[in-house]
């Protein structure tokens, strides 16, 4: 696994060195990821043959993310490594034989992933016995077509589920061995102008057909409200996809005279103001969804609705010394959480900053709001959990205010 120098465990932050005139000479130990192994059998305790077995990274309220897979040998035994330690589920793939079709199951014979029992992974360990018993049931395939396409444009079509994504090339897609779930579907080419489909499936249970009608991908307007220095070259957009499986990862969103692509399905944006502004309003999301985050976080749209960002100037601060056994800390990791006390959530990206020489730190352009802040070296990143437990501290920004908030560098003990 990757490591930084002065970890305390695998996912906390590293801690700064002083090198001197003569140099430095440290010692990095790579620990080994985790695994998983157990035993894939029929329902007569028969070893499967070549059964695919997948893990996928549990976290509570989150669709599972498929983090490896493993391959059963001859006698049924699998191995899935280079797992990060934390919480998964295992399931079987589907699988067919000549006399019966098997659905993906879950350890503990569950076919539902609610109705699952997530295994713990350790640094450097196998977590043994987690067997699988795939349940016989009907597997069922969807076919279909994307059209019309341009001759020589390759088209990629993406089939999504809870429990992840299939993709296919070409016009013509074939997705078997599928168990009976929610689906979403769409197609996307590298056409100039780039050519989109999208087909929400609602519950498929049998073999079933989809006809995927492809058509230029729409302008979507985007305006940014005052116009900032620079026009809106002077800020950066970022879009990520949301669907069935999650949110996707960020990309930048090309825009040109507050013209875009507007990509069909789920989508989220972010505006990244230029220095001295912050984002105080957004419209253009689903009707009756409500603030689904502040207005500086990630925002769902739709593909019919123009899109506004309301700039404000004087954004807030936070700043302060940090401080272990009295004295400043230098180089010491600072997190701030835009935080909703009463949904008790996250609701912007975590931001980080580390301290200078003397244990300052400070964060600029901030929202109006509620924020907890905390500075450890015992996590790289903490989630709201974490924050909860280490006491971060909660601290109101107000319009163009200026905030000190020392802190005491948090250590478990």
């Amino acid at each position: 696994m990757p490591m930084e120098y002065g970890q305390k465990r695998w996912n906390s932050a590293g801690t700064p060195v002083d090198v001197p005139e003569s140099g430095l000479s440290v010692t990095l130990r790579l620990p080994r990821y985790g695994g998983i192994t157990g035993t894939i059998v029929d329902e007569n305790d028969v070893g499967w043959l070549e059964g695919d077995v997948l893990a996928y990274r549990y976290v509570e309220g989150q669709p599972p993310a498929l983090a490896a897979r493993g391959h059963s040998d001859e006698r049924g035994v699998y191995r899935i490594s280079g797992l990060e330690p934390g919480m998964y589920l295992v399931r079987s793939a589907p699988m067919q034989t000549e006399d019966a079709s098997y659905l993906p199951t879950f350890s503990k014979e569950a076919v539902k992933a609610e109705e699952s029992r997530p295994v713990e992974v350790y640094l450097e360990q196998d977590t043994a016995g987690v067997d699988v018993r795939p349940a016989e049931g009907r597997l069922f395939t969807l076919t279909g077509s994307v059209g019309p396409i341009p001759p020589g444009v390759p088209v990629t079509v993406t089939l999504v589920s809870d429990m992840g994504r299939l993709t296919s090339q070409g016009s013509l897609f074939r997705f078997t061995g599928l168990a009976p779930a929610l689906y979403e579907i769409y197609a996307e080419t590298s056409a100039d102008p780039p050519q989109v489909a999208y087909q929400n499936l609602g519950s498929l249970t049998h073999d079933s057909g989809a006809e995927l009608r492809m058509f230029a991908m729409p302008d979507r307007r985007i305006d940014v409200s005052p116009s900032p220095p620079g026009g809106t070259p002077a800020v950066q957009f970022l879009a990520r996809r949301k669907d069935l499986a999650g949110v996707g990862e960020p990309e930048a969103l090309h825009v040109a005279d507050n013209r875009t692509p507007a990509r069909l399905g789920r989508w989220e944006l972010m505006l990244i103001p230029p220095i001295g502004y912050y984002v105080s309003e957004f419209s253009g999301g689903p009707l009756g969804r409500g603030a689904a985050s502040r207005p500086e976080g990630w925002n769902e749209v739709t593909s019919a609705n123009a899109i506004r960002f309301t700039l404000s100037s004087g954004g807030g601060a936070v700043h302060g010394v940090v401080k272990s056994s009295g004295q400043p800390s230098a180089g010491a990791p600072v997190y701030l959480e835009a935080y909703d006390p009463a949904a008790r959530r996250r609701v912007t990206d975590l931001r980080a900053t580390r301290t200078d020489q003397r244990g300052q730190y400070r964060f600029e352009g901030l929202a109006p709001g509620v924020y907890r802040i905390l500075s450890t070296f015992e996590y790289r990143s903490p989630d709201t959990a974490q924050m909860e437990m280490a006491g971060a501290q909660s601290v109101a920004v107000a319009q163009a205010g200026d905030l000190t908030a020392d802190l005491d560098l948090y250590e478990i003990r």
